[in-house]
């Protein structure tokens, strides 16, 4: 029996070593599994947060509700900004004077029943006169300018054109020295009608006008600048005083002169109605009555 207590106290120390072992290697395999929770654990925090804040930039970057009725409204986005406004594209650039009323005005008198035919105002005021024809298009913009900025125009307007939209041209007459005046019922060639024709033409166009905005034209302008001493008889039959042609003209962007190469005083420009850059052409035309040290005047003023 004594040879065998040594060997059960060795295998007892063994069988501690043994069970410190394990308990060890079970204790370290739960601190290696801890550590693995709760590094896994700080990672998905740091997740979430992240979450959180993309959530945060997408609701941010998401459309606004609309508190009164539920609808999305889309979010602000930074837009280079525009600096021409339809304000400043109205206004006047470069600024060009109005004339006021002359001291005197040109008489007109139909000798032998034939009204006079002029194309100049013979004045030495320095003025030019805008006179613009036929009504068929009617762009509103330019219409915009010209009554923001006060400019007088002599209208010289096809009756059948105007009726189509006569409150386009009311509005422009509302411009202190601008007028409404005769262009004919359709635009024919005068001179290859009748008299019976013409008078249908020069006076059913007074007639219409009269309805149309309440005044009877004076100034007659034949189509195409067509005419003959029948026209000028039958006009002053149709109370026409006197018969307007022009010395200058801008049928687009640029100047044809009748005589010369620059404007002079008494100038009567012709223009027509156009669908666009009627503002960009006005503009131009502007700036050559400023460099010529001229000012605008009315027709009306300066005819009688």
């Amino acid at each position: 029996m004594s040879e065998s207590r040594p060997r059960t106290r060795a295998q007892r120390r063994r069988s501690r070593q043994i069970r410190l072992s394990i308990t060890t290697s079970v204790f370290l395999a739960v601190v290696v599994v801890l550590g693995m929770s709760l590094s896994n654990g700080k990672a998905s925090s740091a997740s979430d947060s992240a979450g959180v804040v993309r959530d945060r930039e997408v609701a941010t970057a998401a459309p606004e509700q609309d508190k009164a009725g539920g609808k999305d409204k889309p979010r602000a986005t930074s837009t280079p900004k525009v600096t021409s406004t339809p304000d400043s594209d109205m206004a006047m650039d470069p600024q060009v004077g109005i004339a006021p009323e002359p001291t005197s005005a040109t008489s007109v008198n139909a000798e032998g029943g034939l009204v006079p035919v002029i194309s100049r105002v013979p004045t030495r005021d320095r003025v030019v006169f805008l006179t613009i024809d036929d009504g068929y298009e009617k762009d509103p913009a330019f219409k915009n300018f010209v009554v923001a900025n006060k400019i007088p125009l002599t209208m010289f307007l096809v009756s059948n054109a105007a009726a189509a939209k006569p409150s386009f041209f009311s509005s422009i007459a509302t411009v202190k020295g601008s007028s409404i005046q005769n262009h004919s019922v359709n635009h024919p060639n005068l001179k290859t009608l009748s008299a019976a024709g013409q008078r249908k033409q020069i006076c059913g166009n007074a007639t219409m006008e009269k309805k149309l905005f309440g005044k009877t034209p004076t100034l007659l302008r034949p189509p195409y600048s067509e005419y003959n001493q029948t026209t000028r008889s039958v006009a002053y039959e149709c109370g026409i005083h006197a018969m307007v042609l022009w010395s200058v003209s801008m049928p687009s962007s640029k100047l044809y002169y009748g005589s010369g190469s620059k404007l002079m005083p008494g100038d009567i420009i012709l223009l027509h109605f156009r669908p666009t850059n009627g503002v960009k052409n006005m503009k131009k035309l502007l700036g050559i009555i400023n460099a010529a040290n001229l000012q605008i005047g009315s027709l009306t003023d300066y005819v009688k």
